[in-house]
């Protein structure tokens, strides 16, 4: 598993003390922080037993005077080595007072603390893994010379021991250079946030009529405002994914009716060739006859071009009888392929809900929970926070639909969803996979606090039952409550905690909880 880098480990550490409750102290943040990293804990520093030897310490002569005045500063400065220095000075202070004492002169007062030329080795190792970890952070390709510096300065610093005056010069040229990659980091990131607003802005406005996707897009491009946590990629990568197949289905559709309304037109056509044509050779015959009429010398010889006349204006009216009706008929047609394609968008809408949600009780489906289940699970193991997970259903289901009926049933079921939204956070997942069975997903919860929650919605259920015309109907619920393992496999976890509710079940009659 890849080394956790120094900003997730603070991260983590802050979320801690916020989760536990506990005052922000250095010394909390240091536990906290060190738990998370799994280093071994630092043992305290025993001020507290210094200044008891502190204070028996003897301090007659100035000599003595001196060696006690070293001796507290070290304590406060947390300087074992001070510490150190000082105990042996009180070891060795009868040798040399005695030394002095026969040459007759006056002992020195104790050497003040140099100050230091070489880096001590376990800050030098820490500050070399501080380093190594802001390589996964810039660009092999465009930070080349950045990876360069990096390798130098840790090689350098793994070198026993380091010069403190090559190593500040060093840094010197490695913060410069840095500045310039974090502004370059800066700036691509601003150029992302760009292009991906441009493309989302894009999409709006080839689809204007979509309500829906006017929707998703602005949402998106609020979304795309807010600082880029971890957290939030994943929610704008879930956005972006679902703003893109809502354009491919809207393009499909559009290339369908396209092709509709292009068969309809080439049809009008048709129509109006034809009726054209027809037209041409009636308006010929009509001009036959007229001409025969001029030359006709009386009314036998208009008899018979009278009746031309008459079978050629009937056909021209039948003619645009008949287009009339067809077009009339393309244009029902085309009204019918606008409700269609209305419909289907309806229908779409409509589907996208229901893939992943259950249509009676608004929850989750088995599809939904699959998704949120990895989605969580993923997460819990990135930042190493617990999930837990609850198997529920309601006691007495049976013999409530013998004695009331299927219809019920189902208005417990939906009781039960209704009262565990107002009781669940926000950010726990409610799924129903089959008829009187529920999972509950707990993110961020240990396993007791999961049992707690579940315990709630027990209560809260007994102070609210289902009305059924004039009579209150209890329900209550048995759970089992399990919570992930490290790399836990989605499955194995789903079959530990329906394990777990069958356990609860085993215990007796009624509602019970149980916690795996």
């Amino acid at each position: 598993m890849a080394e956790r880098s120094v900003p997730d480990i603070a991260r983590e550490a802050f979320r801690l003390l916020a989760t536990r409750k506990l005052p922000p102290t250095p010394e909390n943040y240091q536990t906290v922080y060190e738990e998370v990293a799994g280093q071994l804990p630092r043992p305290p520093f025993p001020s507290k037993a210094l200044r008891q030897i502190f204070s028996v310490l003897p301090a007659q002569s100035a000599v003595q005077q001196r060696i006690a005045l070293h001796f507290n500063q070290a304590i406060n400065d947390q300087n074992w080595h001070g510490i150190q220095q000082a105990i042996l000075a009180y070891a060795h202070m009868d040798d040399v007072l005695a030394a002095h004492q026969s040459m007759g002169t006056v002992p020195p007062a104790p050497a003040a603390p140099q100050m230091l030329e070489l880096l001590p080795p376990e800050l030098a190792e820490q500050l070399a893994r501080v380093l190594e970890h802001i390589l996964p952070m810039l660009s092999e390709d465009e930070d080349r010379r950045m990876h360069e510096l990096t390798d130098q300065l840790v090689h350098f610093l793994r070198i026993s021991p380091p010069a403190l005056q090559d190593l500040l010069h060093m840094l010197q040229n490695y913060a410069y250079r840095l500045s310039f990659a974090t502004e370059d980091q800066a700036q691509r990131r601003r150029a992302i946030q760009g292009l991906l607003r441009t493309m989302v802005t894009h999409t709006a406005e080839l689809n204007q009529q979509d309500s829906t996707l006017q929707t998703l897009s602005a949402t998106l491009l609020q979304a795309l405002e807010q600082p880029w946590t971890l957290p939030h990629l994943d929610q704008l990568q879930q956005q972006l994914q679902t703003l893109l197949l809502r354009q491919l289905d809207l393009h499909s559709r559009a290339a369908e009716a396209q092709t509709h309304i292009k068969d309809l037109l080439g049809e009008s056509l048709q129509r109006l060739a034809a009726l054209s044509h027809s037209n041409t050779v009636q308006t010929r015959q009509i001009e036959e006859c007229a001409g025969q009429l001029e030359q006709a010398q009386g009314l036998a010889d208009m008899a018979p071009v009278l009746e031309q006349l008459v079978a050629a204006t009937r056909s021209i009216a039948t003619e645009n009888k008949i287009a009339h009706a067809a077009l009339q008929d393309l244009q029902e047609r085309s009204t019918q392929e606008q409700q269609s394609i209305e419909a289907l968008q309806k229908a779409l809408d409509t589907a996208e809900e229901l893939a992943r949600h259950d249509p009676l009780t608004r929850a989750l489906n088995a599809k939904g929970l699959e998704e949120g289940l990895d989605r969580e699970m993923a997460r819990a193991t990135r930042y190493r926070t617990p999930l837990s997970l609850a198997s529920m259903t309601l006691e007495g289901m049976h013999a409530l639909g013998l004695e009331h009926g299927p219809a019920l049933v189902e208005q417990a079921q939906c009781h039960l969803a209704m009262v565990a939204r107002s009781v669940l956070r926000p950010q726990d997942l409610l799924a129903r996979d089959q008829a009187n069975h529920f999972f509950v997903v707990l993110s961020g919860a240990h396993a007791d606090d999961a049992l707690q929650a579940l315990i709630r919605l027990q209560q809260e259920l007994e102070r609210r039952p289902l009305l059924s015309e004039d009579e209150k109907i209890s329900l209550r619920i048995s759970a089992g409550v399990v919570q992930a393992w490290p790399s836990e496999p989605r499955l194995d976890l789903m079959n530990r905690a329906d394990q777990s509710l069958q356990h609860a079940q085993m215990t007796g009659s009624g509602g019970r909880l149980a916690r795996g």
